[in-house]
């Protein structure tokens, strides 16, 4: 005689079922959380600053000048110290260090805690800007023209002095963790304006030197063991000593370095055609590079400003939107902005974009 109970599921399907509701379950906040993560971004906070003489983001936060004090912000809108540095000065702000100056005064602290590094109210001549970084400070002394650059240990003590005789220092900075000091200088005494990169173990001896008679080097990119140089012609990759390494030449003649994450050991670097870079035109054609990137991808939205950060480049256009392209994906998506006009200062490392209208500081989320 059969006893089942025709309306009662067995308890070996009951359990098949609870199973696969469990794993649906954890499948849709799964999903949540990717589209909230990617797509759900929009939320700002806006940061009221007490003057606005310049911006500059680093990190996960940004740092600003009201005239008087530097002060820094982190990305949710904490302001984390601020520094007294007087009138009329001018700063960069990177990864390890803050340096301020002001005619002679040099004053570098630490980018964390404000703690002071260095302070010299008496350098030798007029100071035109300055760099630090883990290890060293280095400062551009007057005149542009025949200029010194002064290399400090942080800490005080002067490690070297580099004069460039008839050459104009363009550029300047530390990399390999501060161990190596690299300068651009443009030299106009021949019949043909030259730039070259000069490599320096601080406190020892010059590594290296890169000139180029093919074209006019203008960006300068470093990788573990290598420099990367943008062009007017090509992208040129070199050793420490100087010695191009052919095969990885690429050719980039029409198009303009637009952006680069300078901090990357392997730099995202966006590319746009001559034609549309400077005042007055549209950014709308963006050519990625990387080692082993080389994608070209087509901006819905005329852009103001790009940012490249990561494996993307971030798209900013006047009409209120944010477009996101990502390596190895053609499609580039746009996003609507709540935050309209303003100035695009950059995008921290976790992903929030630093825009400023007046005195005030938007910083939203982005995908």
């Amino acid at each position: 005689m059969d006893t089942r109970r025709p309306g009662k599921t067995p308890w070996l399907i009951a359990v098949f079922i609870a199973a696969i509701i469990c794993a649906l379950s954890v499948l849709g906040a799964f999903l949540v959380r990717q589209v909230t993560a990617e797509d759900v971004y929009g939320e700002y906070a806006a940061v009221t600053l007490t003057g606005n003489n310049g911006v500059q983001v680093s990190g996960d936060g940004f740092v600003y000048y009201n005239g008087s004090t530097l002060a820094s912000v982190s990305s949710t809108g904490e302001t984390l110290w601020t520094y007294m540095v007087g009138a009329n000065a001018s700063f960069h702000a990177g990864d390890a260090g803050v340096a301020a100056w002001s005619g002679r005064t040099l004053t570098v602290i630490d980018r964390e805690n404000a703690d002071t590094i260095y302070s010299n109210p008496t350098m030798e001549a007029e100071v035109l800007s300055a760099r630090t970084g883990e290890v060293f400070t280095a400062a551009l002394l007057a005149p542009e023209h025949d200029s010194t650059v002064v290399l400090i240990e942080n800490g005080g003590r002067e490690v070297d002095r580099i004069a460039f005789a008839d050459q104009t220092v363009l550029d300047y900075g530390f990399f390999s963790a501060g161990e190596l000091f690299w300068v651009m200088t443009l030299d106009t005494s021949g019949t043909v304006p030259t730039t070259a990169i000069s490599i320096y173990r601080p406190g020892r001896m010059i590594v290296g030197s890169i000139t180029d008679a093919q074209q006019m080097m203008y960006q300068v990119m470093f990788q573990s063991s290598q420099v990367v140089c943008a062009g007017t012609t090509y992208l040129k990759v070199f050793d420490y000593t100087g010695q191009e390494i052919a095969d990885k030449r690429v050719l980039t003649y029409g198009w303009y370095l637009a952006a680069v994450e300078q901090s990357s050991d392997d730099p995202m670097m966006a590319f746009v055609p001559d034609a549309q870079y400077g005042a007055g035109s549209e950014m709308r054609d963006v050519r990625m590079l990387r080692s082993n990137l080389d994608q070209i991808v087509r901006m819905p939205y005329p852009c103001k400003a790009l940012v490249a950060k990561g494996d993307r480049v971030y798209g900013f256009s006047d009409s209120g939107y944010v477009m996101v392209a990502r390596a190895g994906v053609q499609k580039v998506d746009a996003y609507t902005l709540d935050v309209a006009g303003g100035t695009v200062y950059g995008v921290t490392d976790d992903r929030v974009a630093v825009i400023v209208s007046g005195n005030t500081a938007y910083l939203v989320n982005l995908p």
